[in-house]
């Protein structure tokens, strides 16, 4: 299993907690930070502890700050499952309210399991059969997750993310040996079916056209626009990615990485990539195209940050390697977690000067 450090798992997880956040919040009110109380690493967490360790004892007579029952305590490992089982009818990743999204194979494998074993809503105050109970979940666990089948989704799941990476630092290492300034801006293509394979209409041939159709035709129209005139506008790159939208709908995002030979900035409606775009920007029926942004940097509608945009990189600036480590994750790290409907990723370098 590929593993992440921790700054490269808080940039990937980035767009799944503020996904996670709007739709816990009718149940436990509102979050002031961008973490929800359980994030997929908690899950990918308690997946490692119970495979990798030859005991999970959840309950101790030794007292903590958790206790299950009155003089009956919660170990660490408890408070951990506790918090996972209490999670998941409220997940939305995990009940289903994505209909396209696949989530993680050891998370999808251990969420499955805990249902099989009637962990999700078992009688807590039976502390003694839900230790049993429990037990009997962990050898499920540890040798389902073993099996050839799966064994084989993961590997391909890590391997497809690896490509992924390996395509994106090829392209980073480029963009960095020949230019030591440049901005990052974001597009937002959407069209809003809540399931991949519904479509509407060509009103010409009367064919069915799909919403994978519909994003891939406005998409491609739109880059080979701004790589034509990247004399003009700068573009060094152009990379794409599928999404899930807020609200559950499938979405490519276009990012555009555009170089800078100094820092007189000017505002961004006024430049060569906004003017190439802005024929194409609209919203009509249930599909859109818009400036969008991620949690890293903005596309030049957020306000300045210490007098610059926040998706200016400069090599000579404080903690760039942070910063380009979070702008990484956030374009590549949430497909570690969840993909739309397809085991392979869908990040893609669509143009590139080098």
């Amino acid at each position: 299993m590929i593993r992440l450090q921790p700054d490269e798992s808080y940039a990937s997880l980035l767009s799944t907690h503020h996904i996670t956040q709007a739709y816990i919040q009718p149940f436990i009110g509102y979050i002031p930070n961008n973490r929800p109380p359980v994030g997929l690493d908690d899950y990918l967490k308690l997946y490692s502890m119970i495979t990798e360790n030859k005991t999970f004892k959840i309950i101790s007579k030794q007292p903590t700050y958790d206790y299950l029952v009155p003089h009956v305590y919660l170990t660490p490992k408890g408070v951990n499952l506790l918090k996972i089982i209490q999670d998941i009818p409220i997940n939305p990743f995990l009940t289903g309210k994505f209909s396209d999204v696949i989530i993680r194979p050891e998370i999808k494998l251990m969420v499955d399991l805990l249902y099989k074993h009637a962990l999700i809503n078992f009688p807590l105050g039976l502390y003694q059969q839900f230790e049993a109970v429990v037990d009997g979940f962990c050898q499920d666990l540890k040798v389902r997750s073993k099996t050839r089948d799966f064994m084989s989704l993961k590997n391909h799941w890590d391997s497809s993310f690896g490509n992924s990476r390996k395509a994106y630092n090829r392209f980073e290492e480029a963009v960095l040996c020949n230019n030591p300034m440049f901005q990052v801006h974001s597009l937002l293509v959407s069209a809003e079916f809540m399931n991949v394979d519904d479509f509407s209409m060509d009103q010409k041939t009367f064919s069915p056209v799909t919403v994978e159709d519909m994003l891939r035709a406005t998409s491609s129209k739109i880059i080979e626009a701004v790589w034509a005139n990247n004399a003009e506008n700068h573009t060094l790159g152009i990379l794409s990615k599928q999404e899930t939208t807020i609200r559950g709908f499938k979405s490519i995002r276009l990012i555009f990485f555009v170089a800078r030979e100094d820092t007189d900035f000017t505002p961004f409606a006024e430049s060569q990539l906004y003017t190439d775009v802005e024929p194409f920007e609209f919203r009509e029926g249930k599909t859109s195209v818009a400036w969008s942004d991620i949690a890293c940097m903005n596309s030049g509608v957020e306000p300045l940050v210490y007098g610059i945009e926040s998706n200016f990189y400069d090599t000579n600036q404080n903690y760039i390697g942070m910063r380009l480590t979070t702008l990484k994750y956030s374009l590549i790290g949430p497909e570690y977690w969840v993909r739309f409907k397809y085991t392979n990723t869908t990040f893609k370098v669509e143009k590139s000067s080098y």
